[in-house]
């Protein structure tokens, strides 16, 4: 199919939809692999009630995959770990079969067209077969199966244009989304901290064990391991090595020779790591090599052990492995580890006993939180009677006058973190409402305590500017309420297909 697309060319322009399309949440969990299960007998799951083979999955994985590896190239394996291939195959699929009933078809010449616009296919401006093959064959993709890939991106293209073309942009939601990323104000505030009460409070033994009972989720306990591990270090670097002088002729034999103990080092790890595929008992390896295991203690992914130094990747690893499962050698920048999972714990809702003294912490908290407002709604009053005693209406006398501490945060945009306060929406929200009018807040919520604000100064937006930036800013708002449009379709889409993930169960049925 497609066979004059394989031997002429044509100078055209590309563009690449799925760049666009693909906009669906990516998962934290690693890149998926194509699964290979018994032909015939397996399926990958299901999605409105019909099987999805092994074979079907695989063709549209490979174009998520492929698309990947277009979009980052060299810098894929910094970024695979952002990258939940699996899950956007499982969203592709459900996109392609809403495609089909829509009954968007997309003809041959379209797929010819957007593959010769390519540029990554062009050469001398014009496009080049050869090129195009050697690409292919770069990326371990058939001709026949890439252009099958691109009829999917196009059908899927449409399909966005169909559903966010009703997506409209008025010059006045233009004008406000530049005045709320642009206009600028300045307030001082008192504070009053919740902690600043915490040893007046007593929290009853009653209390704290309602506590418990009424917000036992909040005491859940998430699922967390215990691994045992061999850290093998690297020979400490020659400080002239990492931070060579210019001009100093014996900077690459000392890399050279710095590399080399680290390959001593490496294969020192993988031969321990092979041996425990054999004999998973890794105190007996690490006798015969000379080297210490290592307990990490119990650790969750919400708070895992940070002086491990172990990457994210590793972590999020770890907590897919198995009871005396080994993991093959991580590099760090300071070594390799081992890592054998000794222990697993799931997640469980602890009995009050265990919980008690974090439910006291918890009500103990709240009883100041509770002092905190009531005490920030007399010195409202409080400052609001001292206004009134004099026509200059100055907030930063009535403070003093009640010998209040006053702050003053610096000229902020909204989402701008602040001093002491932290990024604060209802802060800032507070802030902008106020008005030269209207100079003084009512009392307004933080994670720690309550705010009284005061507005010392607005600085509006340049209309000038406006006018400079609102065709950029309309096409980012458009684009970004397309995309949100969308993804909330794509999203009604997952709950709708009653997407059946069989994918699990084929990998385990494959070792």
């Amino acid at each position: 199919m497609l066979k004059l697309l394989r031997k002429k060319g044509f100078a055209k322009k590309v563009i690449w939809f799925i760049a666009i399309v693909i906009i669906f949440s990516f998962g934290f969990f690693g890149t998926a692999y194509l699964i290979t299960g018994n032909k015939g007998t397996s399926y990958a799951g299901k999605i409105y009630g019909k099987k999805i083979s092994v074979e079907d999955f695989n063709k549209v994985y490979l174009n998520a995959r492929t698309q990947a590896v277009r979009q980052y190239g060299y810098n894929l394996t910094k970024v695979a770990h952002l990258l939940n291939l699996e899950a956007q195959t499982w969203d592709l699929l459900i996109l392609l079969n809403e495609v089909k009933k829509r009954k968007i078809n997309i003809s041959n010449d379209e797929v010819v067209k957007s593959i010769e616009e390519d540029g990554s296919f062009r050469k001398n401006d014009q496009f080049d077969v050869l090129l195009y093959n050697s690409i292919l064959r770069n990326l371990q993709v058939r001709p026949r199966d890439y252009e099958e890939n691109v009829r999917d991106n196009l059908g899927v293209a449409e399909l966005y244009r169909q559903v966010t073309s009703s997506v409209v942009l008025t010059d006045e939601a233009v004008f406000d989304e530049y005045k709320e990323r642009n206009e600028k104000i300045q307030v001082s505030y008192v504070l009053v901290l919740s902690d600043s009460f915490k040893d007046d409070v007593a929290p009853d033994a009653s209390d704290v064990e309602q506590y418990y009972r009424d917000n036992k989720s909040e005491f859940l306990v998430p699922p967390s391991v215990n691994v045992r591990y061999i850290s093998l270090d690297f020979p400490e670097s020659n400080e002239s090595v990492e931070n060579p002088k210019a001009g100093d002729a014996n900077n690459e034999d000392q890399k050279t020779r710095s590399e080399e103990k680290k390959d001593i080092i490496r294969e020192k790890a993988d031969a321990i790591f092979q041996e425990l595929l054999i004999d998973p008992k890794m105190e007996n390896v690490a006798k015969k090599y000379n080297v210490d295991v290592k307990t990490s203690g119990f650790f969750s992914m919400e708070q895992p052990n940070l002086t491990l130094g172990w990457s994210y990747d590793l972590l999020n690893r770890i907590f897919q492995m198995n009871l005396d499962e080994v993991n093959e050698p991580i590099e760090t920048s300071t070594g390799l580890s081992i890592v054998q999972i000794k222990e697993k714990q799931g997640s469980y809702i602890p009995e009050f006993a265990e919980a008690q003294e974090k439910a006291r912490v918890a009500v103990g908290s709240q009883l100041a939180k509770d002092i905190a407002r009531t005490k920030t709604k007399e010195y409202l009053e409080a400052i609001k009677e001292e206004l009134n005693k004099s026509k200059l209406q100055d907030f930063h006398k009535a403070a003093q006058a009640l010998e209040l501490e006053i702050h003053q945060t610096p000229v902020f945009n909204r989402g701008q973190y602040l001093p002491q306060i932290g990024i604060s929406k209802d802060f800032q929200e507070a802030a902008f409402t106020l008005t030269g009018e209207n100079k003084l807040s009512d009392i307004v919520e933080i994670a720690n305590g309550y705010c009284i604000l005061h507005l010392d100064n607005y600085i509006p937006i340049d209309e000038s500017e406006y006018e400079k930036a609102k065709e950029e800013l309309a096409r980012t708002i458009s684009q970004e309420k397309q995309n949100a449009a969308f993804g909330n379709f794509v999203e009604q889409l997952r709950v709708k297909s009653g997407l059946i993930n069989n994918l699990s169960g084929l990998s385990n049925q494959s070792q």
